[in-house]
């Protein structure tokens, strides 16, 4: 009898710990979905107001940036530096930089925007949705 009631009481414990695991995993995966809405919420009002008259709309056809970001052609960092320095990279002769210059027909403007990373993250993060 106390088997029986030791083997209960020991089911009963681990179907209790069980749904606190999910009940747990539930929280996450509900706080995950709730900072990746306000990441992309972030990153499309950073992307509205300091992009979106160069780079057009997120859904235009032919946005190259967004294209870029979408297809991972260059790296987190290369984005990162190339929005925030991108002077600095064509000086001192970065390839992709100087690619990307060439390819918009040496295009005067210059990105030197003063976003740290987790702002431009933002963006990028926006960018890929």
């Amino acid at each position: 009898m106390i088997r029986i009631f030791s083997f209960l009481l020991l089911m009963s414990f681990i179907s209790c710990k069980k749904k606190e695991i999910e009940k747990n995993k539930f929280y996450e995966d509900l706080a995950l979905q709730r900072s990746e809405i306000l990441l992309e919420n972030i990153g499309k009002k950073y992307y509205e107001k300091n992009c979106v008259n160069c780079h057009a709309g997120k859904d235009v056809k032919d946005n190259f940036l967004e294209n870029s970001v979408r297809n991972q052609k260059r790296s987190e960092r290369f984005f990162i530096d190339f929005i925030t320095k991108q002077d600095s990279l064509l000086k001192n002769g970065n390839k992709e930089a100087l690619a990307l210059k060439d390819w918009s027909n040496q295009n005067a403007y210059s990105h030197n925007f003063v976003f740290n990373d987790r702002e431009v993250k933002a963006i990028l993060y926006y960018l890929k949705k």
